[in-house]
């Protein structure tokens, strides 16, 4: 009898390896990561009357509980979502799409990125003129020190009447500390490999 209580308790902890390990493997091939969505917005079907309905549909074809964590349409026509690798596979495929790239993290190359970019004051993209003026850098980093030096706005005059940009309060910054120079500032954290 107790043979047979040993063997059938061996059974039930193979039984339970057993099962833990394919969920442990399942897990793993599902594993979902953080994917940019580049669509080419010149190729949206008729069918749709906006670029988000677009987007929208072409998710739900391949995932059923996901949503958009952030759109992008200024620059470029791209969302951010979380997939499983043969999510983002089966999407690549889809007409309108021109790629779907994983999240990568950067790291920071330069605190001082005139001299990285071997730009002076001699050798300027612009010569002296008003074409140097309303220009707009779009930048999308980690994070920014507004105590820096080079954000001060010291001389500089109003904020251009047609920004239409935001400064966000986020994880230790105020949106106070935007100014003339700092003209926005967001916080983006969906998604984030922190």
């Amino acid at each position: 009898m107790k043979i047979l209580i040993l063997k059938f308790l061996q059974f039930v902890l193979l039984l339970i390896f057993y099962g833990r390990y394919t969920i442990a493997e399942k897990t793993t091939q599902e594993a979902k990561k953080t994917y940019i969505v580049h669509m080419d917005k010149f190729n949206m079907p008729k069918s749709f009357s906006d670029h988000l309905s677009w987007y929208d549909s072409s998710l739900k074809s391949v995932s059923d509980s996901e949503e958009m964590l952030y759109t992008y349409n200024h620059v470029a026509h791209e969302f951010s979502i979380r997939l499983t690798f043969q999510e983002a596979e089966t999407l690549s495929k889809q007409l309108g799409i021109l790629y779907v790239m994983p999240e990568v993290r950067y790291e920071l190359h330069t605190t001082r990125t005139p001299q990285f970019l071997g730009l002076d004051k001699a050798t300027t993209l612009f010569p002296a003129s008003k074409q140097q003026s309303q220009v707009v850098i779009r930048v999308l980093d980690t994070g920014v020190w507004p105590e820096l030096q080079s954000l001060d706005d010291t001389g500089l005059g109003p904020v251009l009447s047609g920004w239409k940009g935001k400064c966000e309060i986020g994880t230790n910054f105020n949106s106070s500390s935007c100014n003339r120079k700092l003209v926005g500032a967001r916080f983006f954290t969906n998604g984030a490999m922190l």
